[in-house]
This record gives structure tokens, sequence and C-alpha cells, in this order.
């Protein structure tokens, strides 16, 4: 987690542009059941506070206006007792809530926009290491998403809604999409058929989209003795996983002779079920599963400023053309003094900045993003 160099300037900076951000909006159009939700947030200082409960928006607002936390948070779940502890809230079902983070898609590209950053005094390092600068801090990394950072999480996203449209039948009126409001896309499911999924059932629900535990018997290749026998699945293998790996290899119901052939090239069982291992994870969406599977987790509110960037979790409609450095740029246009920990070039608002590592001025919003990522801190240069 990125840690904010803790300095007066920096704070008050972030407070004052994120409480102005609060103030102007307040309407959170995609918060339901607010009475029902338990929220929590995460303080400057990085303690949390949880268990609050609002009865409408307007009581949220004031606590956003009046304690300006780094980051917000409401459950998945609905509860009769949001503000009890755990066990006596009353749970009454939860929103069905998937996660993918660039992070997690190991793309080549991530080390040229990765920098890190001391934990204690905030020089920015050539790796993941012990602090060059006061060799007593250890070393967090931040990033700045590139467009192809970009590109390939939507193509995952785009998957996922395959994966939820075709494969679980969820209807689109029930899911909303929104970018994070730093390096990934969250989705939400709103329909009140499965809100009483227990945490085992999501868990199916993730391993399926994952790809966890499609065996080579499902598309029709059975080990027998040293070797193995090809029985295509009465039932087909043009829906769900089996159409998705018949695709990749290129066979259809009447392909045993084919499937034969390229278990036989594949090294037979083992080495074609290695192949198969690889096809499900290139097929598979890697989402957090730990957070769809929680049916108690608290979740960034909709609308909300992201601590690690000062972007806001933003709604996507239109996954083509979203722009997250655009579309969910939302603080204020107003220039400040700033000073660059190294040099970067970073594009917001379709503007694009290029620092070095000396004083600057630029508007709010990109000192929030920098300060965020601990890559600049605020001056009080005129």
């Amino acid at each position: 987690m990125n840690q904010i160099q803790n300095t007066g300037e920096n704070i008050n900076f972030l407070r004052n542009v994120f409480r102005k951000y609060y103030f102007e909006n307040n309407h959170f159009p995609y918060l339901y059941s607010i009475e029902k939700r338990e929220f929590g947030y995460r303080k400057f200082d990085s303690l949390v506070v949880r268990h609050l409960s609002f009865n409408n928006v307007g009581e949220l607002v004031a606590e956003l206006v009046r304690n300006v936390p780094l980051d917000i948070y409401y459950s998945n779940a609905y509860y009769g007792l949001p503000s009890n502890p755990i066990n006596e809230k009353q749970w009454e079902g939860a929103d069905l809530i998937f996660d993918i983070d660039i992070k997690d898609l190991d793309l080549p590209c991530i080390h040229e926009h990765t920098y890190y950053v001391c934990n204690l005094c905030g020089y920015v390092n050539s790796e993941r290491k012990q602090c060059i600068n006061c060799n007593k801090g250890k070393t967090y990394d931040t990033s700045i998403p590139c467009k192809r950072c970009f590109l390939s999480i939507k193509k995952e996203a785009a998957k996922l809604l395959d994966f939820l449209y075709c494969d679980l039948g969820i209807k689109e009126k029930f899911v909303e999409i929104f970018f994070s409001g730093n390096a990934g896309f969250h989705f939400h499911i709103n329909d009140p058929s499965i809100r009483n999924l227990d945490s085992n059932s999501r868990a199916n629900v993730t391993d399926y989209i994952l790809g966890n535990g499609f065996m080579c018997e499902s598309i029709g290749v059975r080990k027998y003795r040293n070797g193995f026998v090809i029985k295509l699945p009465k039932s087909g293998i043009m829906t769900g996983w089996r159409k998705k790996i018949a695709s990749n290899l290129g066979i259809n119901q009447k392909s045993e002779l084919k499937l034969k052939n390229i278990v036989e090239a594949s090294g037979g069982y083992e080495g074609f079920r290695n192949e198969l291992n690889k096809m499900t994870r290139n097929n598979g969406v890697p989402i957090d599963a730990q957070v769809t599977n929680d049916i108690h987790r608290v979740f960034r509110l909709p609308g909300s400023i992201n601590g690690k960037s000062g972007l806001t979790k933003a709604k996507c409609d239109d996954l083509e053309s979203f722009n997250p450095n655009n579309d969910a740029c939302m603080l204020s246009d107003s220039e400040v003094y700033v000073n660059p920990k190294t040099k970067l070039k970073i594009t917001l608002k379709n503007n694009t900045f290029r620092l070095d590592n000396a004083l600057e001025k630029v508007p709010s919003y990109v000192a929030a993003y920098l300060i965020c990522k601990g890559l600049a801190s605020i001056s009080n240069a005129q």
C-alpha cells in the first residue's frame, strides 16, 4: 500500500482538495440501500474506522466533509443492524463483487513505470530493497499505469463480462462496472436472486471464472492404462468452458480423430494436461477470489476518491471508450507547486506533464496524483 509522506503540507493539501470534491459531489447515485450497509474509512494516518452506518446520503456526505478520509468503503452485504459487531449485524445477503487489477496480469511493461519509494524518508530508489538514502527504511512499489496496461485490463474486463452474461446467465441490467480509481475494475452484481449465495457458492463461481479444476476428461480425453482414449461427452463441447477449450483446439463434436492427434502431439495424457492448464489460465480472468468470496467485505465506495491515486472510483458505461486518466480525474484545476522526487511523465485530463525532479507548478489534480503515489511533495513556494 502506498504511504503518503507524513508531512503537514501534504496531508493538509489532500484533505482540502478531497473535502472540496465531496462538498461539490454529494449525490453518490450508485449507492443503494444505504441504511443497510456498513461503512468504514481509512484515515491519513492509516488508522481504519469500521462499523459505521448512515440513514441517508446527507449523513454520509456530512461525515466525509467533516472528517475527510483517505479512502471510504461500504459493505457488499445488507444488514439489519449494520453498525453492530460483525456477529450481531443480522446479515441479509450481499452483492456479488469482482475485482481485477493490472498488478495481477504480469505485464512486461510494468517495470517501465514502477517506482520504489522509501517508507521512511520518501526517497525514490531504483529497485525494491533497503533505502539507499537513509539506510533504514524499506521500499514499497508504486506504479503509473500506461496505455498498454489499461488496454490489457480492459480486455480482461471484457472477458469477465462474457463469463457473466454467456456462462452464468446474469442479466446486463444487474451488472455495473467501475474503474477502481487506480489500476483495475470492479464489477458489482446487484441481482437480488443471488444475494443469498454463501461463501462456498461464491468460491465455486470464482473457480469457474479462473478456470480452476477443468480436467482433460471434461473435453473427452481420458487416461487409460499407460495411454489415453478419446470419448467426447454426449452433452456436447460447445458450451461454457468446453466451448472455450474446443475453440482453442479448433475442434467440434465430430473431431475425435483430430483431438486424438492433438493429444499425441502434446506428448500424451500428461503433456495434454499441461497444455490444458495453460489454456485455462489464458482463457480465465484473474479476479481476486478473496474479494468475491467474502460476504462481509467492505469495498471502495463508488464515486469516492482512491487514496492511492487521487482519482475516483468512476462508473464505466463503455469499456472501449472509457479513459481512466480522463474520466476518473475529478479534482480541482487550481495550480500549486510540488517537488517531484524523480523524472516523470504523466497524462491526466488529456494534458501531458513532463516533470524533472525540480520545483514545478501543476494543477491540483496532478499534485494529488503524485502525492498519493508517493512521488512528490507539496511546496509552499509562491
